[in-house]
């Protein structure tokens, strides 16, 4: 943006502003896939719908707002200075990304971090899963797309208001897009995914049939509005369910995915559309526009049915786990996609009376949550194992020598036969370095490094 001010101050070559339009877009697109992956890891489980759907209302309104706010800045000024602003607009976001300080987490130790293989295998397992979420949001791409077409025609041949016509009917939408937000306020997580997808896609599609009877001003903002809702609704679910269903190691790059399918279907809409308008006239082109995405989101009914009986296979043979771990302290305010990432990594082991499950010295690989039994603590001291303490039911260890990425400080006994979860180190360390965990996990590393310091161990 910087760079498009001083082309547009000097008045430089049309192709060099197209280019660099073009390079911040596509860069904008990577951040907005890591910001979607990194909020449903920042957001705790129960707000994670809201946020999507806090998400989704702030882009129809952005979409709304952005193009009434540019016009009065061209009204009155040049068009560096837009540019300008825009400018300051990322920079302004940069500086909000970067006061997200739970992001700078604890990295992964050396040696923890998975595989290019597993992260292929995980990505391309996560994209079957959710292929049928994306093909939604790219059938509303399309929509989206159109809609930059459509709406301008309508503006000037329809309503006769030019410009600014195309302006109002962008802002019903945006007052349809924070009524959809309000809506779907409260709603509950994970519910009615496929329900609600279809409702978005009928209110965000449908009502431009109404254009066909040549509505007046009013009467075209309402269908607007209801657009503007369906919209939200649509968006927000399937960003949900996205967020939901995509482990986080590969969320980044489903999102991604994501966003390249969105700017291709965007891209697909603004060039049919217009050929369609050409060929058999606005009409025919609000008819196809309004039913054939319709249509395909009902084809793919049985594909979203068949992805909600999955996450929903999965969260049930999962929750019991999530469970677990939601009452240990450092995972209480953990987000959803954490705490199943954890759980699904969560080994089942049971050992008898006596077995030491760490040794103080070796490496340490896992952390552990003691499921049932208790375990005594040792540390070595120049006369000998000192007993620092013994843990029951609820409790977990291990984590001290992950975090600091040091060998085993203590020896840890099973006391009498115990039932425990064996988490590998890099799951343990992906979820800790993300938000609602660091504090509660730092207290209580302090605690036990103190009892070991107090020993001279």
């Amino acid at each position: 943006m910087g760079l498009l001010t001083v082309v547009a101050a000097v008045h430089g070559p049309l192709v060099l502003a197209i280019a660099l339009a073009a390079l911040s877009s596509g860069v904008s697109r990577i951040q907005s896939s890591a910001a979607l992956a990194s909020a449903a890891d920042l957001v705790p489980e129960s707000r994670l719908s809201r946020t999507a759907t806090l998400l989704s209302s702030t882009d129809a309104v952005a979409t709304a707002v952005g193009p009434a706010l540019a016009s009065l800045v061209l009204a009155v000024a040049a068009p560096a200075l837009l540019f300008a602003l825009n400018g300051v607009s990322f920079a302004v976001s940069a500086v909000l990304l970067a006061s997200l300080t739970l992001l700078r987490g604890n990295a992964p130790a050396a040696g923890t971090r998975a595989t290019g293989e597993r992260d292929d295998a995980g990505y391309r397992a996560a994209l079957r899963l959710v292929a049928p979420l994306l093909a939604v949001r790219t059938l509303a791409a399309v929509v989206y797309g159109s809609d930059v077409v459509l709406l301008a025609v309508i503006a000037t041949s329809q309503l006769r208001q030019g410009t600014s016509g195309y302006g109002w009917l962008l802002a019903a939408a945006g007052a349809g897009g924070l009524v959809g937000a309000w809506s779907l306020r409260g709603r509950a997580e994970g519910s009615g995914t496929l329900g609600r997808t279809v409702l978005g896609a009928v209110l965000y599609c449908l009502p431009l049939l109404v254009f066909l009877l040549t509505p007046l001003l009013p009467a075209s903002l309402a269908v607007q509005v209801v657009r503007g809702i369906g919209c939200v609704v649509l968006s927000a679910t399937i960003l949900a369910a996205l967020q939901r269903s995509v482990p986080a190691a590969v969320a980044a790059r489903v999102f991604g995915t994501s966003h390249v399918l969105v700017m291709v279907g965007t891209s697909v809409g603004a060039v049919v559309a217009p050929i369609l308008v050409g060929l058999w006239g606005l009409d025919v082109a609000l008819a196809l526009v309004a039913v054939v995405p319709v249509v395909g989101v009902l084809a793919l009914l049985p594909a979203l049915a068949r992805f909600d009986r999955a996450s929903a296979a999965v969260t049930e043979a999962l929750d019991p786990k999530v469970d677990v771990l939601r009452r240990l302290a450092l995972f209480r305010d953990a987000s959803r996609s954490n705490l199943y990432a954890v759980a699904d990594r969560a080994e089942e082991l049971t050992v008898p009376a006596g077995t030491r499950i760490l040794v103080e010295g070796d490496r340490s690989d896992a952390f552990y949550v003691l499921l049932d039994g208790a375990v005594d603590v040792f540390a070595s001291t120049p006369t000998g194992p000192v007993l620092l303490r013994t843990m029951d039911a609820g409790s977990y260890f291990g984590e001290i020598g992950l975090l600091h990425s040091v060998a085993r400080t203590a020896t840890v006994v099973a006391a009498g036969p115990c039932r425990l979860w064996r988490v590998p180190a890099d799951a343990f360390l992906g979820a800790v370095s993300q938000a609602g965990v660091s504090g509660a996990l730092s207290e209580g590393v302090r605690v036990r490094l103190d009892a070991s310091a107090l020993l001279g161990t």
